[in-house]
């Protein structure tokens, strides 16, 4: 899977497990944060299988990791649906897939989903013979705090650093608390409190 498929995938997927069946639908939430470290409970699964032995099996079928293919479960529903590959059908996945996605894409517009929150982070991303490359990609809104970006090309038509659909807004903000200094970027709204990223210390824009 490229790098791009995969940024297109958790995105559009709201970094939520894909799975609705039957009136049952999951919506669990795929990275979460244990102490500060960013565990990763998700899985991205196959449509059109890569397994020969199971039904949903196509010779024809050629690209098996792009974005189109891949449908992001929390591991239990990873294996539900491969265990039972009778019932979980292609046409069934494209359909959650795709029903997952635009709920996701709705709920976003009316605000009804949680800013990502991403800090101390660093994205290296080296892409080689491609039209586009994009070192990071955020379609949803977003808090961002200390987060770097470092792209390489090579024999790449167009490269882009960073890229959103939604409003960029970034600002210098002091903290009353520890005397301190911070920059602050966020993908969306403004958010109305701040969280200094040196003491913790809550501060409410004015």
């Amino acid at each position: 899977m490229t790098d791009h498929d995969r940024k297109l995938l958790w995105t559009k997927a709201g970094n939520r497990c894909s799975y609705r069946f039957n009136g049952v639908i999951c919506d669990e939430e795929l990275i979460k944060n244990d102490n500060c470290n960013n565990v990763i409970i998700g899985d991205e699964c196959h449509i059109v299988d890569k397994n020969k032995s199971t039904s949903r099996w196509m010779e024809e079928f050629q690209d098996r990791d792009g974005y189109e293919n891949i449908i992001l479960m929390c591991k239990i529903h990873h294996k539900m649906i491969d265990s039972l590959s009778e019932t979980f059908t292609v046409d069934i996945l494209k359909h959650m897939k795709n029903e997952h996605e635009s709920n996701i894409s709705e709920r976003l517009k009316n605000k009804e989903i949680e800013p990502l929150i991403i800090k101390d982070s660093f994205f290296n991303t080296e892409v080689k013979n491609a039209d586009k490359a994009v070192g990071m990609e955020v379609n949803r809104p977003a808090q961002l705090s200390n987060v770097k970006s470092n792209l390489k090309v090579e024999n790449v038509k167009e490269a882009i650093g960073f890229s959103t659909n939604q409003g960029m807004h970034s600002i210098l903000a002091f903290c009353k608390n520890c005397n301190k200094p911070f920059s602050y970027a966020c993908v969306g709204n403004l958010p109305s409190i701040l969280i200094c990223p040196h003491c913790n210390y809550s501060i409410t824009r004015q």
